[in-house]
């Protein structure tokens, strides 16, 4: 069981072995966890949400907000599913996606991620790409990555048009980039 608390509120999380930082949550999702955006209200995208965490914390954080979990891993989106009911979450829901195939005509106003850094760019710049078609007018992507990783940051400015960050600790950053 993985515990964490954020912005004072305490989420117990289920993760298992073939999940990323499966026994305790990774400082780069603790740091986007503490420091991203959310609306109040509106819709949010957590893209390769493992066990849940992000998505939860912002469930958690924002009652009125509507959290979809995607990830290509149904053992990761079961155990997401799981933890929206551990956590007593009625505004979040879990599905089996490959990025955005299983979300056709839906858009969000934030997507954040922890993006798959082993994967490779082969994913994560289809991911950015699809975010700008996925996410309302004046809406965000946040994405967490460790310090030193400059194309990433460079692609987002490459498709939005604007890249900042908006945290900074031990080692990572967050990056914002909106649709203007």
């Amino acid at each position: 069981m993985l515990n964490m608390e954020i912005r004072g509120q305490r989420i117990e999380l289920e993760s298992c072995s073939g999940i990323f930082s499966k026994d305790r949550v990774d400082n780069g999702t603790l740091l986007l966890v503490a420091s991203m955006e959310l609306p109040d209200e509106g819709s949010l995208l957590d893209m390769g949400c493992g066990c849940g965490a992000i998505g939860v914390a912002a469930a958690r954080l924002k009652p009125k907000l509507k959290v979809t979990m995607v990830d290509t891993n149904p053992v990761a989106v079961r155990l997401a599913k799981g933890n929206i009911v551990a956590n007593d979450l009625e505004n979040a829901d879990a599905l089996e996606s490959d990025l955005y195939s299983g979300l056709a005509g839906k858009s969000f106003n934030t997507i954040v991620s922890n993006p798959p850094l082993a994967s490779g760019y082969k994913v994560i710049f289809p991911m950015i790409e699809g975010a700008k078609e996925h996410l309302i007018e004046g809406g965000s992507l946040q994405i967490v990555l460790r310090k030193g990783v400059k194309a990433i940051p460079a692609k987002m400015k490459e498709v939005f048009g604007n890249v900042e960050i908006i945290s900074r600790k031990s080692g990572y950053r967050v990056f914002r980039s909106r649709k203007n």
